[in-house]
């Protein structure tokens, strides 16, 4: 039942993008039989692949994560809760898909930028402010203003960047709050606010928190580190399809072979765990490998060159049915994102039925449609990124300080989890094919999701204000 119910879920993802993308294809004649056939058979194999790596994630990872939090809380050693968050935030994100696939997209635009340093740049900054979202939780910190200096601190680091990897690294913030990162933050995150009894906001926030990390370390990256060299790169899959399936197989190993080894000695030193138990989690890793590659191979083959085609094509008849289909597409990411679903289920139960998750659905659903328009809108114009960021997050602070704390956590929370596989693996290649049809390539194929992960936090602020003054209406009647 595991399977089907995984099966039903990702379906439910990535049909619908999948049906609006074969629809415009057909309708702009994009494609011939041939052509239909290979984006429905990778179509397939993406649904396939996610959902046998969910599958392995809830097998292997999840239970992995609630051990080892239930376990660093009995030592109560502070500086082994802030290794551990470092060390496995680091290990769990170099495994993340859409963190892979946007350093692979980063890579074909800017050849310059070493693709294997790029993620581990991401990858430390989710680990270096995941021990700071524990810290915060233990040292009792204002949620408010922790969350305000990590953004201050950003954009101090943006004044001395290019505008190149600002866009990057907004996108990177996003991106790493994907099908793997989020579950396994979530686990440990809950294992460390249970030492908050009766602190409701203290289950929120860790991901939020977590998604500034990147930001700022690939800025350092950038202003660092990385090469002045703007060559544009191909967008496209030069290699063939067996070249391209062992080189994502290869990756693939690479990047799990240190969270294997990590549950291996956990489980010979600390789990201990029975051997049908040990068998259940190590088959999950099994599930995992095999999702992962099959997923990132047939994004990479044919999902992401359709999305590229159909942003070039629609863009040439005008801006507004392309802003028709980026709010269709946007809506679309939220109904179906699976760790969206997730976070409103933990919403209305932490907050008893309070907060009701089809409010926050919609609310949700308001703010990435305006990312994806506003994100069109700015290619489309040649607006720089700044532009739509920095009045945005001045906003995000300026409301902040009339937001109830819990929809504060929620808010940031649920910019992550917007950021979710469909927005790295269609959305973000779809606004690549608009500005590679304008000829502005490289400046502007970038931010899409760095807007994603800011507005759904505006729109659940004003969700959190206007359910603030009617719980206060509510209060003066009696």
């Amino acid at each position: 039942m595991g399977f089907l119910r995984q099966l039903k879920e990702v379906s439910f993802s990535v049909l619908p993008i999948a049906v609006i993308a074969l629809v415009v294809s057909l309708v702009f004649g994009l494609f011939d039989v041939k052509e239909t056939l290979s984006f429905a058979f990778s179509v397939v194999m993406v649904i396939l692949g996610l959902t046998l790596f969910l599958m392995g994630v809830e097998l292997g990872l999840i239970p992995v994560g609630n051990h080892m939090g239930s376990q660093v809380m009995k030592y109560k050693k502070l500086s082994l809760i802030l290794i551990t968050g470092l060390f496995m935030g680091t290990i769990i994100t170099l495994a993340e898909p859409d963190v892979q696939v946007l350093a692979g997209q980063v890579s074909e635009l800017r050849p310059s930028v070493d693709v294997g340093a790029l993620t581990f740049a991401i990858s430390l900054g989710v680990g270096v402010f995941l021990s700071f979202a524990f810290l915060r939780t233990l040292m009792n910190w204002n949620m408010k203003l922790t969350l305000a200096l990590g953004v201050c601190i950003l954009f101090v680091a943006v004044l001395f960047s290019d505008d190149f990897f600002i866009s990057v690294a907004f996108d990177s913030g996003g991106a790493t709050t994907g099908s793997m990162a989020v579950p396994f933050i979530m686990a440990l995150g809950l294992g460390i606010a249970n030492t908050r009894k009766g602190d409701e906001s203290a289950s929120f926030g860790y991901t939020g928190l977590a998604s500034l990390g990147p930001v700022l370390f690939v800025l350092l990256y950038g202003i660092f580190f990385s090469s002045s060299d703007g060559n544009v790169g191909s967008a496209s899959v030069d290699a063939g399809a067996f070249e391209l399936f062992a080189e994502v197989a290869r990756d693939v190993a690479i990047s799990l072979m240190p969270l294997l080894a990590i549950t291996i000695l956990m489980q010979i030193f600390v789990m201990k765990l029975p051997r049908i138990k040990a068998i259940r989690v190590f088959s999950g890793y099994v599930y995992t490998y095999v999702g992962l590659v099959l997923f990132l191979f047939s994004v990479k083959y044919a999902f992401m060159p359709t999305a590229r085609e159909i942003g070039s094509a629609v863009i040439s008849i005008g801006l507004f049915p392309t802003l028709v289909l980026s709010t269709l597409l946007g809506a679309s990411v939220v109904l179906a994102e699976p760790a969206i679903w997730v976070l409103t289920r933990q919403v209305e139960e932490v907050s008893q039925g309070r907060v009701r998750r089809i409010v926050l659905l919609v609310f949700m659903c308001i703010g990435v449609a305006l990312a994806v328009d506003i994100a069109t809108i700015r290619i489309s114009k040649g607006i720089n990124l700044l532009c739509f960021l920095v009045p945005a997050y001045v906003l995000v602070l300026l409301m902040m300080t009339k937001t109830p704390k819990l929809f504060v956590s929620i808010a940031f929370d649920s910019g992550g989890v917007a950021t979710g596989p469909m927005s790295s693996t269609f959305l973000l290649p779809f606004t690549l094919g608009i500005a590679s049809s304008l000829g502005n390539t490289e400046m502007a194929s970038f931010g899409l999701i760095g807007l994603i992960a800011v507005m759904p936090i505006i729109s659940i602020e004003l969700l959190g204000m206007i359910y603030d003054s009617r719980l206060r209406k509510q209060e003066e009647k009696r």
